[in-house]
């Protein structure tokens, strides 16, 4: 199954044939948008340790949002997929304030791109507010291994982040 609607969750095939549908748009509007990304999408289209995701959460650029919410809209009606507030895509992390973009491409196409933010950053969102299930847990303990043992990481004063932060460690490195 592509995509459920009884829970409202996407697999990679979907993602990968929304996300292509949309660059297919862009270029026909000769746009061209990259995207930062955080959340589910990277388990499903990177690490491979979830089946299926909610949505994409992902940094819209603020020149391109009307286009980028039209054309979303678009795609949510040929496909059957959620739109409005809780879209198939989404900027619901923007609020997070992430900053920086990485290197890792999750998916390409000629006139869409989405990349990972930071591992820091990711690691930062999924220890804090965005930590509501095992699977928040799951996609921590990948991104700490790609950070790996030898990354810097700053101490945060706060208790549950350390109590995360310490489970996540163990079971990330099994010591």
């Amino acid at each position: 199954m592509d995509y459920n609607n009884g829970n409202s969750t996407l697999s990679k095939i979907a993602i990968e044939k929304a996300l292509w549908r949309l660059g297919e748009l862009l270029q026909e509007h000769k746009e061209y948008v990259e995207l930062v990304t955080a959340g589910g999408v990277i388990s499903v289209l990177l690490f491979g340790n979830r089946q299926m995701t909610r949505d994409i959460d992902a940094i819209f650029p603020l020149s391109q949002k009307q286009i980028l919410t039209m054309l979303i809209d678009q795609v949510s009606k040929e496909q059957n997929l959620p739109s409005g507030e809780h879209a198939w895509l989404n900027d619901g992390v923007s609020f997070f304030g992430l900053q920086t973009k990485s290197n890792n491409v999750i998916f390409r196409h000629s006139h869409l791109v989405l990349y990972t933010a930071s591992w820091y950053e990711l690691l930062g969102m999924k220890l804090s507010g965005a930590w509501r299930r095992d699977a928040d847990f799951d996609d921590a303990i990948q991104i700490l291994r790609k950070i790996g043992k030898e990354g810097q990481i700053e101490y945060i004063d706060d208790e549950t982040f350390t109590k995360r932060f310490n489970r996540t460690w163990k079971d990330a490195f099994n010591v």
